[in-house]
């Protein structure tokens, strides 16, 4: 770790960009050799931190250290990267993740007088770790989950149960991954006149995706959906057929960008609790499908975005277009700009009850009715200006209202 160096020198100065959560108070406490800057404009250095899941169920994050002007004789973009199993403790990855930002630096600072700041160690492995590396599992991982949620008040109450299972086994040429799960929601209000009405709407779901690597930019697979809805009047329904995916970029640099596309086409059947609009209590169709999927990690900022088009073969008038995502740009120095949401234009509805809806169903979220498009979305705008120096970490007070942010 860095220690005060002998001679007195101009610090380095550091940002720090992540998606997600990268223990910023943390790594500004351990860091604090390094002088950090709010704005990435000020700085020496840009310390990108991005996270992916992995295949055992637990997560993966990427560190590169990117210089915000050209140094003769270096590498503009150094990389390493720390993988957490399932049900790692946020105090074990706070400290991989701290080892895996001192590697970058200290692979930059070699040569300098501030390789002189870093006290270097070698973590060891105890006789159980080495007699431990073959995996009797083969790779495969289980991983089942229960939950719910509530709210409710004098008049009202919303309960909500869940429960899942995940079986995967994913290498770097296959994967393998079965999710099935299922809900009730519980809901209930008192009307004007005294009156309690209640409602159960229940549903289940299984998704199986099968992948083969294909040279460095391809990926070839299956996906068999099945999945059942009260609210969505769907007693049973299944698609399934073939995927083939092409990413712009090799997929060893999916941590930083990435640019998919994906088709898949094959059946669409549907059985239905109540005959749908046009009088039918099942019915059987294709469906083809095609998926847009950007992802970018940078010294500017972050993007999420997808784009996917659904439409049925034998009638093109039906279909939908869906698109949602996240972005993050720090546009100068002090201005950011992020947006998020998602939308879609649906003219796919074909599995709406053909009565009319209830009042009470409409208030007990029991039936799902007629839209040509929904939305949601956020954004934001900020500007921070004074002091350019972001070291100093203080937690006092902090937290100390249920409903502070």
């Amino acid at each position: 770790m860095p220690k005060a160096p002998a001679e007195a020198e101009a610090r380095p100065k550091l940002f720090l960009s992540c998606a997600g959560d990268c223990f910023v108070d943390y790594l500004k406490q351990e860091l604090s050799y390094f002088d950090f800057c709010r704005d990435p404009h000020d700085a020496d250095f840009v310390v990108v931190i991005s996270e992916q899941p992995n295949g055992q169920g637990g997560l993966r994050l990427f560190v590169r250290l990117l210089e915000t002007e050209e140094q003769p004789g270096s590498d503009r973009s150094l990389r390493d990267e720390v993988t957490f199993p399932a049900g790692t403790a946020s105090v074990e990855r706070r400290a991989a993740l701290l080892q895996t930002v001192y590697r970058v630096l200290y692979a930059r600072l070699l040569g300098t007088n501030h390789a002189r700041a870093f006290e270097l160690g070698l973590a060891g492995r105890d006789g159980s770790k080495l007699s431990s590396l073959r995996d009797p599992w083969n790779y495969w991982v289980l991983a089942p989950e229960v939950g719910g949620s509530g709210e409710g008040g004098s008049g009202y109450h919303f309960i909500e149960l869940w429960g899942a299972l995940t079986i995967r086994r994913i290498t770097s040429s296959s994967k393998f991954r079965l999710r099935g799960s299922f809900g009730q929601d519980l809901n209930s209000y008192v009307l004007e006149s005294g009156e309690r009405v209640s409602a159960t709407v229940g549903s289940y779901g299984a998704r199986l995706l099968l992948a083969k690597s294909w040279r460095r930019h391809f990926g070839l697979g299956a996906v068999t959906v099945v999945r059942g809805s009260e609210f969505e009047n769907l007693r049973g329904h299944l698609h399934a057929g073939p995927l083939l995916e092409l990413n712009l970029f090799p997929y060893e640099e999916n941590a930083s960008r990435q640019l998919r596309l994906a088709y898949q086409v094959g059946p669409w059947a549907n059985w239905y609790f109540e005959p749908n609009q046009a009088g039918l209590e099942q019915e059987l169709r294709s469906y083809h499908a095609l998926s847009l999927v950007v992802d970018l990690n940078q010294k500017w900022g972050s993007a999420q975005w997808l784009v996917q088009w659904n439409q049925f073969l034998d009638d093109p008038t039906q279909f939908r277009l869906s698109t949602g995502g996240n972005l993050a740009i720090r546009l100068t120095r002090g201005l950011a700009f992020t947006v998020g949401g998602q939308a879609a234009w649906v003219r796919d509805l074909i599995n709406l009850r053909g009565r009319e809806i209830t009042d009470l169903e409409l208030l007990l979220w029991t039936a799902q009715q007629p839209t040509d498009f929904t939305i949601t979305g956020e954004f934001g705008l900020s500007y921070t200006f004074g002091s350019r120096h972001d070291t100093i970490v203080n937690p006092r007070l902090e937290r100390i209202d249920v409903d502070e942010e």
